[in-house]
């Protein structure tokens, strides 16, 4: 670890330290449109100040990491650590289509490490760690619980504070290179797949929207959900949630109106006993 920090100037290892602590907030500005989006735009808000002089490239900059962005919080350093240096590397040399770069890079990331995170942090580390603090502590050894915090947290917190300093590393040293030779494209485009994958896959677990309808045609059982299963498993959630982000992106339909109108057209299919 010390071996990353010391490739870094004083000043890289403030800026990346400044990302650090303001990234405890991000849990607190969460909505239900962009869930940690907006605190990722503000942790990242006084460094791009830093290197945008120019108002509408600040502003421009800001808006793109204001969009939607959802991982474990322990691998937040380090996606932006790596945004840090691509938006070091575009202000002092433009690269083309930064911001389809910045996102799909983000988008790539976010669901792989958010699944890392999740799994052995949260699932499998935090059991080990309560296991071992519960079996102290249930003989009422007070040392229980500061074994669990120690166990668990020290761990979680070295990760996420040397993360943003390896993302900073990998990024300050690649992007460059990747940008001259073509290879960000390439890694653009691989993000940008690896994200739809996951807002698919997402889409099939998360949303449980199947037709209920079923009758009979010649004598014979029809049921409509069977039909769209061989089609597609999924056809249907994945054909509504397509339907909302056009809406959304295209049209311009504001989120209120689109939640209220899942809501009322549920409703009134699930009462005609057309969907379940």
């Amino acid at each position: 670890m010390s071996t990353i920090t010391k490739q870094l100037t004083p000043e890289d290892k403030k800026d990346i330290s400044r990302i650090y602590w303001r990234g405890f907030t991000v849990m607190n500005e969460m909505t239900y449109v962009r869930m940690q989006g907006p605190g990722f735009g503000w942790t990242i808000m006084p460094l791009l100040r830093k290197i945008y002089k120019n108002d509408d490239d600040y502003y421009e900059a800001l808006a793109r990491h204001m969009q939607y962005f959802n991982t474990n919080p322990v691998f937040l350093p380090f996606i932006q650590g790596i945004v840090y240096s691509m938006e070091k590397e575009n202000a002092k040399k433009p690269i083309d289509n930064i911001a389809e770069s910045v996102q799909g890079l983000k988008v790539g990331l976010m669901g792989p490490l958010a699944g890392l995170g999740d799994s052995f942090f949260t699932g499998t580390w935090r059991v080990i760690t309560t296991g071992i603090g519960l079996g102290l502590a249930s003989k009422g050894n007070v040392l229980g619980a500061v074994l669990f915090f120690l166990l668990f947290h020290i761990p979680y917190f070295l990760v996420r504070y040397y993360s943003g300093f390896f993302g900073y590393s990998v990024g300050a040293s690649f992007i460059g290179k990747a940008q001259e030779s073509g290879l960000l494209t390439s890694i653009t485009k691989g993000c940008s797949m690896l994200g739809l994958m996951m807002i698919g896959a997402m889409t099939f677990l998360n949303v449980p929207l199947k037709f209920s309808f079923a009758t009979k045609l010649g004598g014979v059982p029809f049921k409509l959900q069977s039909l769209t299963d061989g089609i597609l498993k999924g056809l249907l959630p994945l054909t509504v949630v397509w339907l909302l982000i056009w809406l959304l992106r295209s049209k311009k339909v504001s989120m209120t109106w689109l939640l209220i109108g899942v809501i009322v057209v549920s409703a009134l299919l699930g009462g005609f006993g057309i969907i379940a």
